[in-house]
């Protein structure tokens, strides 16, 4: 015979009478749903508010209206709210400062390249020298083809510049190095397509702690700076393949460089 959940408590209250022992209802099983709508619920307020950011309802370096206003006006808990604005908090969108309150922040590049390099350095992912020279041949060596047939004639004016400032810093290893960083940093923006920059920024943190470890190596410039000149001509001649084969080049000769010097620095 089946029971109900009544029926079987009254059994057990039989049960009782005879055996003298206590009667317990049966127990409940956990019911999350009560949290899971919370956490839609807070999901869907953070929708909102990015929303409203995105639309311009919200500008950049607005401050949010007082938390039971806004509660109020989306709807929710103050509760939920800050929670919301907590997550918004991490994601970088929003800012919250004692005595001035909650303003939206404008979003750029570093929001999604600290947070990557952050992941990196906090779970000891271990990233050798020929994981990051696959990854940059991914992209830089397509890089140098778009930005040959992409680039504008200023493009390739700020480009050449920057091949004279690296061929003026020959024997200055740390200023060498940062014109170095930005002509592959302009050669991304030469392509005219933002997803490109937001990618190369992305590793760009690890490629300057290679580039650190070389940049005391006597023969680097000689070494180097042929391949800068030879993307720049390719790109100037408005030559995608000879683009991407000089690059392509350039990398591994690179990556030939840091593996020597990381042989040459073990104890």
């Amino acid at each position: 015979m089946t029971y109900g959940r009544t029926a079987f408590y009254n059994r057990k209250v039989e049960q009782t009478a005879l055996t003298g022992l206590p009667a317990r209802p049966p127990a409940r099983k956990p019911d999350f749903r009560i949290l899971r709508h919370k956490d839609d619920l807070v999901e869907r307020v953070v929708q909102k508010i990015q929303k409203q950011v995105l639309d311009g309802r919200l500008p950049v370096g607005s401050r949010l209206p007082s938390e039971r206003e806004f509660a109020e006006r989306l709807g929710v808990s103050r509760t939920v709210l800050r929670e919301a604005v907590r997550i918004l908090g991490t994601k970088g969108l929003l800012e919250t400062r004692h005595g001035i309150g909650t303003t939206v922040r404008a979003m750029t590049s570093e929001a999604v390249v600290k947070p990557m390099t952050l992941f990196f350095r906090s779970f000891n992912q271990e990233i050798s020298l020929d994981d990051l020279h696959q990854v940059r041949s991914i992209l830089e060596g397509e890089t140098a083809s778009l930005a040959a047939r992409q680039g504008t004639d200023q493009d390739v004016a700020e480009l050449r510049q920057l091949c004279a400032d690296m061929q003026a810093a020959a024997r200055d290893p740390e200023a060498f190095a940062q014109k170095d960083a930005e002509f592959h940093r302009r050669l991304g923006q030469t392509t005219h397509n933002p997803l490109i920059t937001l990618l190369l920024d992305s590793i760009r943190d690890l490629i300057a702690e290679v580039r650190t470890r070389v940049a005391s190596d006597p023969g680097l410039y000689d070494r180097v700076m042929p391949g800068h000149l030879r993307i720049l001509d390719a790109v100037a001649a408005r030559d995608p393949q000879r683009a991407c084969e000089a690059m392509m080049e350039h990398l591994t000769t690179a990556l030939a460089i840091q593996k020597h010097i990381a042989e040459e620095s073990k104890p």
